[in-house]
This record gives structure tokens, sequence and C-alpha cells, in this order.
């Protein structure tokens, strides 16, 4: 029996399991939060860009706004946006000029996720600037 007790063989695996996993079980959750924020960071930035060349790329002021939105709408189901990112994102525009369709006028485009109880507000912002000779 006290040959037993001192030998130690498998006594670095038993401190790995007692020690060194709990470590990792924090770390692991942390690098799950931040991919899916990072994803979400990037689809916000995506959209963005998107939704600010199509403005730009119209002819008429009068339907630019509504193709925004359906590029940025059919970008989002394109990406894999959930129904619950659909719901939590905010599509913001400014122009530099008024009437926004001006040369060298300038569009931007933000997107805003909304922060939820798994997850923090992302916002992202993509500027376009109209040709001189528009």
């Amino acid at each position: 029996m006290t040959s037993f007790i001192k030998n130690e063989d498998g006594s670095a695996s038993v401190e790995f399991v007692a020690l060194a996993l709990p470590l990792f079980i924090p770390l692991i959750i942390f690098l799950q939060q931040f991919a899916g924020v990072s994803a979400e960071e990037e689809f916000a930035r995506t959209l963005a860009r998107e939704g600010a060349r199509a403005y730009v790329s119209t002819s008429s002021s009068e339907s630019a706004e509504e193709m925004m939105n359906k590029v940025i709408m059919v970008a989002g189901e394109k990406l894999g946006l959930t129904a619950e990112q659909f719901g939590r994102m905010a599509i913001g525009l400014q122009c530099s000029s008024s009437p926004c369709h001006s040369p060298n006028g300038k569009v931007q485009v933000t997107i805003h996720f909304s922060a939820t109880a798994n997850s923090r507000a992302v916002t992202a912002s993509s500027q376009e600037y109209f040709s001189p000779w528009s």
C-alpha cells in the first residue's frame, strides 16, 4: 500500500484536469463571445458599404433610399443574418448636401445592431461620394 501512495504515475494528468481545465473554460467562453461580436461587426461593415454603393449608383434621389434598403436586406440574407438580427438592425443615412444627389456630395450609411442580453451593440458606417459630373 505504501508503494502505491509514493508512486506518482498519472499525477500530471490529475493536476492538469484539476488546475488547467477550469482556467480554459472562461477562455473558451470569451473566444466564443468575441467571435460572435466580430462576425456582427463584419456584417455591419459589409452592409453599410453595399448600401452606400447602392445609394450613389442610382440615377435619382427618389429611388435611391428604396434601392439602398433593398440591397441591404438582400445582402443581409446572403450573409445569413437571422430574423432576430434583422429585428435589431437600424439603418441610418446622412447626406452632406441637399438634395442628396448633387455633384461631389457625400453619403454616409450607418448600420447599427442594438445590444441584447447575449451580445453588445455594434455600429459601422461607410461613405461614398457622388461624381462631380453627376
